[in-house]
């Protein structure tokens, strides 16, 4: 993220009719995405590339909910290459500037970085608790303990004492926290846009969280319990993936990543130098 100041001068900048900025002896050709309506249908309106439009929202989606942080005239601009990977994605809100550079490693792996050289999305913790067993493992078929008959267990059962704190294991927004039959006391928490995390059983919820809460990796959003269908206190955890379940224990979890060190300076100087010009 950068500075309020910084980020008003963009804005005062970006009023410029100019279609293109300078960059070094090139020309990077700039678009603007205003807020009207919704980003897809702004982003059509200004033609924009439905590619690069996804590639807002999936970049994007780790610190802006499209579905309650957009408001009128919140703008979206990209810079350079507007068919293929653009140079710079900025976000100007209301209340939250963000700044994204591309950048490609040595494998030829191009991704987005603020700049600090860091991705928007943070590493996931790979347990939301402090547990003493798992006493259900991620299966396809399960003897339920209750209902005694065989089904599939697509979620990972921790053994903890009532009342263990329970945390997100990324930053997030609530999308539901309420009693959901079975599974007694749950919280539901979307991780960008891909990704969502279910917490089921709890004895109560921590205090001040509601749908749309944004929550950090880390913060507790609730406590073990037995609340639901369930033999004794535990946290069932799910896991999911663009909407299927996945094995907490062995699906490859969205880990931070960070510029090259041997790169930073001159990613960093591309960026402020892409800065400099708007």
């Amino acid at each position: 993220m950068l500075s309020r100041a910084l980020f008003l001068i963009i804005s005062l900048l970006l009023i410029s009719p100019s279609s293109a900025l300078a960059y070094g002896s090139n020309t990077l050709d700039r678009s603007t995405i205003t807020i009207t309506k919704s980003l897809n249908f702004d982003a059509k309106k200004a033609n924009i590339n439905p590619k690069i439009v996804k590639t807002l929202i999936r970049v994007f989606s780790w610190g802006i909910d499209f579905n309650k942080d957009l408001q009128k005239g919140d703008r979206f601009v990209i810079i350079g290459n507007q068919k293929a990977t653009p140079s710079a994605l900025i976000y100007i809100g209301a209340k939250k500037h963000l700044a994204v550079f591309s950048y490609t490693d040595k494998r030829g792996r191009t991704g987005y970085y603020d700049i600090n050289g860091k991705s928007l999305y943070p590493s996931f913790l790979r347990a939301p608790l402090k547990y003493e067993r798992i006493s259900s493992k991620f299966q396809r078929k399960r003897f339920h303990p209750i209902l005694k008959t065989w089904r599939p267990h697509r979620a990972v059962d921790y053994a903890a004492k009532r009342g263990t704190p329970v945390y997100s294991v990324a930053s997030g927004v609530i999308q539901h926290r309420k009693r959901m039959g079975a599974l007694g006391n749950t919280v539901y928490i979307k991780h960008g846009s891909n990704y969502v995390t279910v917490y089921a059983h709890l004895s109560k919820f921590a205090r001040g969280l509601k749908p749309s809460s944004k929550v950090k990796k880390g913060q507790v959003i609730g406590y073990v319990g037995s609340t639901g269908r369930s033999t004794g206190p535990h946290l069932h955890y799910e896991l999911r993936y663009k909407g299927i379940r996945r094995n907490p224990l062995t699906h490859p979890l969205p880990k931070q990543k960070k510029v090259d060190p041997a790169d930073f300076w001159r990613f960093k100087n591309k960026a402020n130098s892409i800065l400099r010009s708007l």
